[in-house]
């Protein structure tokens, strides 16, 4: 027998997760604020965090979020109560609605899985539409129990349906065809949605950059001004009779000093003919850095001294982008993993980085860097205006190097 209780749960169970589903898609497009609506709730502690889990890798499926995949299920899942209630009381409906429980449920653990193995943080707004999954299924069957006289029972009535009995019903055959027109409904609905507040957040993107690129105008010219040589050092990428020179103090295991070489390699290749890159070695490490009073382990050190140890050839370069591209701490493992992929001797070029030659390629390098007073990585000096310590975003650099270009 329809029982009425039953379908008005699954209905709201459904616009619950209708309602979290669209609010999870805006946070993944506007990460929450100390000061936004229900931001106490997502970072409870160190473990919940909304933005962390929204904005992660795994929460993107076919280039829509999955906030967005969940709207349109919970739609369809309403779409198909609907149906069922109102026009066909047919075994395949409550097929389906078995079976799309079933999914909500499993998919369910996974992400479970991947925020507590991968992200290693959770959004109690997803742990919500977990709950709302399992009751969703919990409420099917216990409908399919109340119908069928038993759950056993109605799980092998539903699935004993016949191919010829699904298509020689045409009235069936309509409820299909409503079916499949109301699931692309659902996802062109979500798909709309997602599509609003990307465009929004764009357009919010463009009119912030466009903000701070005009505070970046007025604040270039008021920029230290330094000498910086050049001439008696090969740029990493480019030729010195390029009009913008780039020179960047970095350290090997500073993570920013990755992104930032990554960045303008890419703007070097964008502006090819125009900029050249130079490289000049920071160790913010003790052990050979006299700038800096803290030592550490020597790793950096090392790795700069074997930069200069290959310094000239054709594998300086290639080393330099290897190891700045390495994810993990930059030790002698990973240095002796890149010399080796190069095919050099890992125990000569060492030997070579201890002679006073390489020694005082480094140090002049250092002593630079220290009579300007750099004390971080990276520190990035576009021909000689000294942006402020940190790797600001590439359209910000673009910018610079337009101003540049522009005095030429």
């Amino acid at each position: 027998m329809y029982n009425k209780k039953i379908f008005l749960s699954m209905l709201i169970t459904s616009g619950i997760g209708i309602i979290i589903s669209a609010y999870l898609l805006y946070i993944h497009y506007f990460p929450l604020i100390p000061d936004a609506v229900f931001y106490s709730l997502c970072t409870a502690g160190s473990t919940f965090d909304c933005n962390a889990v929204n904005t992660s890798a795994y929460a993107m499926l076919f280039g829509m979020p999955l906030a967005g995949w969940g709207v349109a299920f919970y739609l369809f899942f309403i779409t198909v109560i609907l149906i069922y209630t109102v026009k066909t009381k047919h075994v395949i409906i409550e097929f389906g609605m078995l079976w799309l429980a079933i999914f909500a449920v499993l998919l369910s653990v996974v992400l479970g899985y991947i925020s507590f193995v991968k992200i290693q943080k959770f959004c109690s707004f997803c742990m919500v539409l977990w709950l709302c999954n399992v009751a969703l299924l919990t409420l099917v069957l216990m409908y399919i129990a109340s119908l069928y006289k038993g759950l056993i029972n109605g799980i092998n009535t539903i699935h004993d349906f016949t191919v010829t009995t699904l298509f020689g019903n045409n009235k069936l055959r309509g409820t299909i065809v409503v079916l499949v027109i109301a699931g692309v409904v659902s996802l062109l609905v979500a798909w709309g949605i997602d599509e609003t507040l990307q465009l929004t957040y764009n357009q919010k993107e463009k009119q912030r950059e466009a903000k701070i690129l005009q505070e970046f105008k007025k604040e270039y010219k008021m920029f230290e001004r330094v000498a910086i040589p050049v001439d008696s050092t090969i740029p990493v990428i480019g030729k010195k009779e390029y009009p913008v020179h780039i020179t960047v103090f970095f350290d090997f295991n500073c993570g920013a000093c990755h992104r930032a070489i990554a960045v303008l390699s890419e703007l070097a290749k964008k502006y090819e003919g125009k900029v050249a890159v130079y490289l000049r070695h920071f160790p913010l490490d003790g052990t050979c850095n006299r700038f800096i009073q803290h030592k550490k382990d020597g790793a950096s050190c090392i790795a700069s001294g074997i930069a200069y140890a290959l310094y000239g050839g054709s594998s300086y370069h290639d080393y330099i982008m290897q190891l700045m591209s390495y994810r993990g701490k930059v030790d002698a493992i990973a240095i002796g993993k890149v010399v080796s992929d190069l095919h050099k001797d890992y125990a000569d070029l060492k030997k070579l980085s201890n002679t006073d030659t390489i020694k005082k390629l480094l140090q002049n390098d250092i002593t630079i860097g220290g009579k300007l007073g750099i004390h971080a990585t990276p520190t990035i000096i576009i021909n000689k205006t000294m942006l402020k310590p940190g790797i600001p975003p590439a359209y910000i650099l673009e910018m610079a190097i337009k101003i540049e270009m522009g005095k030429k």
